[in-house]
C-alpha cells in the first residue's frame, strides 16, 4: 500500500512539471515556426522581429543561440531587399562572444570574415570612387586647356 500511496504522490508531482515543461517548448516550438514560416514568405524584416524576441525570451539557452544565429543570419541574406552587412557583423559578433562553444559558432566566425571582408571592400570602393572623380576633373581641366592651346 505504501508503494502504491508514494507512486500516486511521484505521479502527481511529476506531470504537472512534465505537462509545464512541454508546453514551454511548445510555446517556443510555434515561434520558430512563426519565425521560419516568416523567413521562407520573404518577410524578413518579420522574421528577424520573431527570432529577436525568441533569442530575449529564451538567454543563454540553445532555442536563444539558434534565434540570435538566425537575426544575423536574415540581416545578411542575400535575398533580403533590405539586408544589413552592419546590423549582421554586430549580430554575429554578439552571438560569439554570449554563445561561443555552439555548433554554430565556426559558421558565425565564416560570416563575420566575410562580412568584414565585404565592408572593407566597400570602403576602399568608395576610395577608389573619389579617385575615378579626381581623375575625372583634372582630364577634363586638361582637355579645356589643349583645347584652348590649339585655338
Amino acid at each position: 500500500m505504501r508503494r502504491l500511496l508514494f507512486l500516486v504522490l511521484l505521479l502527481t508531482c511529476c506531470f504537472p512539471a512534465c505537462a509545464r515543461y512541454k508546453a514551454d517548448h511548445t510555446d517556443h516550438d510555434v515561434g520558430f515556426e512563426n519565425a521560419d514560416r516568416l523567413f521562407q514568405e520573404k518577410k524578413y524584416s518579420d522574421a528577424i522581429a520573431a527570432y529577436d524576441k525568441i533569442a530575449k525570451d529564451s538567454p543563454r539557452s540553445e532555442r536563444g543561440a539558434r534565434a540570435l544565429y538566425d537575426v544575423a543570419f536574415t540581416h545578411a541574406f542575400y535575398d533580403n531587399p533590405h539586408k544589413d552587412y552592419v546590423l549582421a557583423l554586430q549580430g554575429f559578433d554578439e552571438f560569439l562572444r554570449v554563445y561561443p562553444n555552439s555548433e554554430k559558432a565556426r559558421d558565425a566566425q565564416n560570416w563575420r570574415s566575410v562580412l568584414k571582408m565585404v565592408q572593407e571592400l566597400k570602403k576602399e570602393n568608395g576610395h577608389l570612387t573619389k579617385s575615378i572623380e579626381q581623375l575625372k576633373r583634372i582630364d577634363i581641366r586638361h582637355e579645356e586647356r589643349r583645347k584652348e592651346k590649339e585655338k
